[in-house]
């Protein structure tokens, strides 16, 4: 059995040492391991003589290499092992954050087959595939202001720090969403911010919309109708809580298959918008679900 492991280089939590813990684990299972590595522009290919496929890192590789293996028409079953700030995809699929245990779970998922795998139809942003979400808001305008070198200190917790700075500068922000339901209803939205959600997690161990996982075949789309900062904040809060925001007058959820984006003033044309952690180099047009799917290994316990 070939596993070919594939990592970030670039990203502020690379551990070299615990990836070849990681390398050395799937070899004790009886594996062999190739090893890949990320590119920023996606030029990078996967071997596609490999039984599976494994992403080192957190939701913004796996994107990378979802995107890589759409490109190339690869099919393989795919995990990640969660060594990224964020890991919402390894959160909700139930992959251990432990080398060793990672790797026997892994393998014995892979043995199991059909009882250990999930076809997870994938959502994208102006064709290009994305995982887990989707934001433009005042959070999605931390990500963009945020430190790196603060993140690769103290991880997540630099996108909390760069949120309180934009306290004395507050984006107003205007988008109008064209939506299209699934069963083919259309809808107009104005909306203040908002948040395309295809996992079950968001920025940790928050959840946007209880209903959804990623083996579903549309996303959800919050809604803010207006986020002035006391509404803003008032939506984190009931999030923290563990409630479901739509419960505020302010915040509509909808689940969704696709929808149109057009910002309504200067500010919104200029904003930007986060994807699995990471910023999108240009504002997307439209967010659809794609028809294609991706399949995860998931863990087995023996």
């Amino acid at each position: 059995m070939i596993v070919e492991l594939i990592h970030n280089p670039a990203s502020g939590t690379f551990d070299a040492f615990q990836l070849d813990l990681l390398a050395q684990a799937f070899q004790a299972c009886g594996a062999e391991v190739r090893m890949g590595r990320t590119e920023k522009d996606g030029g990078f290919e996967i071997d596609p003589d490999c039984d599976l496929v494994c992403v080192s890192g957190g939701d913004g590789a796996l994107r990378l290499v979802v995107a890589s293996m759409v490109r190339a028409g690869l099919s393989k079953p795919l995990c990640i092992f969660p060594a990224g700030t964020v890991n919402l995809v390894a959160k909700e699929l139930g992959y251990a954050g432990d080398p060793e245990l990672f790797a026997r779970e892994i393998m014995a998922g892979f043995l199991a087959e059909k009882t250990a795998r999930l076809k997870a139809p994938l959502a994208a942003s102006d064709e290009q595939p994305f995982v887990a979400c989707i934001s433009a808001g005042p959070d999605g305008q931390a990500v963009a202001r945020h430190n790196p070198k603060l993140k690769k200190r103290i991880g997540g917790a630099a996108y909390a720090w760069s949120l309180i700075r934009l306290l004395g500068d507050w984006p107003k922000l205007r988008f109008s969403l064209a939506v299209e339901l699934p069963d083919g209803e259309k809808t107009q939205l104005s909306s203040t911010a908002f948040y395309v959600i295809k996992a079950h997690h968001y920025a940790g161990n928050w959840t946007l919309a209880p209903a959804a996982h990623m083996g579903a075949d549309i996303f959800y789309l919050i809604s803010l109708t207006r986020a002035r900062r006391r509404d803003f904040f008032r939506f984190l809060a009931t999030i923290a809580r563990g409630r479901d925001p739509a419960t505020l007058d302010f915040v509509e959820s909808l689940p969704v298959r696709r929808f149109t984006i057009a910002a309504e003033n200067e500010p919104s044309r200029m904003a930007s918008f986060q994807v699995d952690g990471d910023m999108l180099e240009e504002q997307p047009r439209e967010i659809s679900m794609t028809g294609t799917t991706v399949i995860y290994c998931l863990p087995h316990l023996d």
